[in-house]
């Protein structure tokens, strides 16, 4: 690289490598997960529906603190807990926060309002808008894998907000297959289209999509269930990470290399989700700094025999 090249010619490598890890990251936003699991029916949705949650909490584990994950299961569910949960979430998260919202269970829709179905009061549409009204953060991702869910489509639309539903309207009420899909591809590297071992939200919508769809014509059945996502920022936004930075290695500084690429790899995935919020010439002086820092890693790693593909 030209300015590796250059700084070799004004320093030593070894400064050049110890400089790599006193430098600041940018800050990073930080990503907050709610998982909301519904009322199972009978037994074996129970059993898929607990499955698919925890897929869910390992895959978003590997992009956020555990301690930034928050999962409603079981008596821990209740309308007035998760609307008390998102009022403190709105008082705490910063407006360059991401907020990430995913909802397994059973839904239903009487032609007029849809309600995910919960112990005690069911949680209404209305009460989906007002939660997320009270939110700063500009990046809202709300994922309902629930029957009649595209009731939710026109009523949860806004700027800055993606929304996956598994069916195109409330009138597809029966129990849905996408939820099992769409976690699925949170773990499947077959998910990983462009092979950079992450999963976004529009390879794994794409995935849960396709898996649907042959579902059902390899059945022979007309399909109750049509996936849709809506918003412009599935592609940049990682749900889940294939291959961390804790790549066992025998050499500390190797394993610290391997550990500054991943982190810089979401810095960079994060600064391009808020591009539109910032003035050009910021966002890329901001994209510049974090390539060639990139680009210092990467050179560090490729002198110690890494490939420079691995991860």
């Amino acid at each position: 690289m030209v300015f590796a090249t250059i700084l070799e010619n004004h320093m030593n490598r070894n400064f050049l490598f110890c400089l790599l890890f006193v430098l600041p990251l940018p800050a990073m936003a930080l990503l907050n997960v709610t998982v909301i699991q519904g009322l199972d029916g009978e037994a074996e949705y129970g059993k898929q529906f607990s499955a698919q949650v925890k897929t869910v909490f390992s895959a978003v584990e590997s992009v956020t603190d555990k301690n930034n994950i928050v999962v409603f299961s079981g008596n821990d569910v209740s309308r007035d807990k998760l609307l008390a949960h998102f009022d403190q979430l709105g008082k705490t998260l910063k407006p360059v926060d991401q907020l990430l919202v995913i909802m397994v269970g059973h839904g239903s829709y009487d032609g007029f309002e849809y309600k995910f179905n919960i112990p005690g009061p069911d949680l209404t549409g209305a009460d989906l808008v007002n939660m997320l009204k009270v939110q700063t953060t500009k990046l809202q991702v709300i994922i309902n894998t629930s029957s009649s869910s595209g009731a939710l489509l026109d009523l949860l639309k806004g700027d800055g907000r993606t929304v996956i539903t598994a069916t195109r309207n409330g009138e597809e009420r029966l129990a849905t297959r996408f939820g099992t899909y769409f976690t699925n591809a949170l773990e499947d590297s077959a998910a990983d289209i462009n092979k950079n071992n992450a999963v976004s939200l529009q390879e794994a919508f794409t995935y849960a999509e396709r898996m649907s769809k042959d579902y059902f014509e390899n059945q022979g059945q007309l399909a109750t269930e049509h996936p849709v996502m809506s918003g412009d920022k599935a592609t940049q936004f990682v749900l889940a990470r294939t291959v961390t930075g804790a790549t066992d290695t025998s050499d500390p500084e190797l394993a610290q290399l391997l550990i500054k690429r991943e982190q810089l790899d979401i810095s960079i995935e994060q600064l391009q989700l808020r591009k539109d919020e910032l003035p050009a010439d910021d966002y890329l002086n901001q994209l510049q700094q974090l390539m060639i820092d990139m680009s210092l890693v990467q050179d560090s790693i490729d002198q110690k025999g890494q490939p420079a593909g691995e991860k």
